[in-house]
C-alpha cells in the first residue's frame, strides 16, 4: 500500500515582486506537508524576478513558467491551475508568505468532509517591511467574529450571508481549494474589478467553507494606492452589482437589510481615502448608477459617514 499523502498544488503568480520572492519561496519550501508541487507563473516581470527564481529551478517539485506577455492576475492564476495536478491547491501570492504548518492544517480541516469547497485561515497583515500591524479577523463583521471565534465549519448559506457584509476572504494566500468546487464556480473571471468577491459568491452555490482561527498566513498590505477616476467608478459600481444582486437572493430581515444598505455606504465611502478629489469627481456617475440598486443610496452613504465618525470619536476605529 502506498502511504504517500496526496499531492497538493501550490500556484505562485508573480509580477515585479522580486524583493519578496525569496521569503515567499522559502516559506513554501519549509511547509510541513510532505507532498507538494509548486508552479510559479511569472507574468512578464520587468524587475529581476526571473533571476531570483533561477535558484529554485534545482528543486524537482518546482516549475517556473515565464510568460512572454503580461496576461493579468486572473489569467495567470487560471493558467497555474490548469497546469497543476493536485485535487487540492492553494494560490500563494508572490508578496505574501505563510507559516510552515499552513497547508498541512488546512488540508486536515478539509480531508474528512467532501462538501467543503475551501478552507481558510486567519491572516496577519504585514507592511512592505514585513512588520505585523493587524490581523484580518479584526476587520470582519460582528456576526462573523461571533460565529468564527473557534475553528468551525461555515455552511454555504451562512458564508453567503457573511459575504454581504465583508469580504471574509480578502487574500487567496490564506485558502486551500478543493479543485472540484473551483471548477464548478468557473474559476476566476477576467474583466471584473472585484473578481474575488464575485468568485466567493459563486463558490457558495456549491460548497461549504472551513475556518481556522490560527493566523497561518502573512498578507502583505502595501497601503492605499492611487485609482483613476474611471477605476473608482468601475470598481464601486461592480461591487454594488455583485452585492446588491446577492442581497436580493438572501432572506434578510428588516434590520439586516438596513445594516446591509449602510454597509454599502461604507464600501462606497472607503474609496475616498486614496484621493478625495477623484472620489468627489466620481460621485455623480456612481450616484446615478447606484439608483438602479437603491433609490436611497446617498442617504445610506451619509449614514455610513456618520457611523464612521461616531466610531472614531468613541475610539472604536
Amino acid at each position: 500500500m502506498d502511504n504517500t499523502p496526496e499531492l497538493i498544488s501550490v500556484i505562485v503568480t508573480n509580477y515585479n515582486h522580486a524583493k519578496y520572492l525569496d521569503q515567499r519561496m522559502e516559506s513554501l519550501l519549509s511547509q510541513t506537508y510532505p507532498n507538494l508541487e509548486i508552479i510559479v507563473v511569472d507574468n512578464c516581470s520587468t524587475d529581476n524576478s526571473l533571476e531570483v527564481l533561477e535558484k529554485y529551478k534545482k528543486y524537482s517539485h518546482i516549475k517556473i513558467v515565464a510568460l512572454a506577455k503580461n496576461t493579468g492576475f486572473v489569467n495567470s492564476s487560471n493558467l497555474g491551475v490548469s497546469l497543476s495536478k493536485g485535487r487540492f491547491f492553494i494560490f500563494a501570492e508572490a508578496d505574501d508568505y505563510n507559516a510552515p504548518s499552513q497547508i498541512k492544517l488546512l488540508h486536515q480541516a478539509m480531508a474528512g468532509n467532501e462538501e467543503i469547497g475551501a478552507a481558510f485561515c486567519r491572516s496577519f497583515l504585514v507592511d512592505a517591511q514585513g512588520q505585523v500591524f493587524d490581523d484580518d479577523f479584526n476587520q470582519r463583521d460582528r456576526s462573523f467574529k461571533k460565529f468564527c471565534s473557534k475553528d468551525t465549519l461555515i455552511p454555504r448559506r451562512l458564508a453567503r450571508r457573511f459575504l454581504l457584509f465583508s469580504l471574509i476572504i480578502p487574500n487567496f494566500s490564506a485558502v486551500l481549494f478543493r479543485r472540484k468546487f473551483f471548477d464548478l464556480a468557473d474559476g476566476l473571471v477576467q474583466g471584473q474589478s472585484c473578481p474575488e468577491w464575485a468568485f466567493w459568491f459563486r463558490m457558495t452555490q456549491y460548497g461549504d467553507f472551513y475556518y481556522l482561527t490560527e493566523p497561518l498566513n502573512y498578507y502583505r498590505k502595501h497601503g492605499a494606492s492611487y485609482m483613476s477616476l474611471v477605476g473608482v467608478q468601475s470598481t464601486v459600481v461592480q461591487i454594488m452589482e455583485v452585492l446588491y444582486t446577492a442581497s436580493r437572493q438572501a432572506d434578510l430581515n428588516f434590520w439586516e437589510r438596513f445594516q446591509f444598505r449602510v454597509n454599502m455606504g461604507v464600501i462606497w465611502g472607503r474609496y475616498r481615502k486614496p484621493d478625495p478629489g477623484v472620489w468627489w469627481k466620481s460621485f455623480p456617475s456612481i450616484w446615478r448608477q447606484s439608483l438602479k440598486y437603491d433609490k436611497l443610496s446617498v442617504v445610506f452613504l451619509m449614514l455610513a459617514f456618520i457611523k464612521r465618525s461616531t466610531q472614531r470619536m468613541l475610539g472604536m476605529g
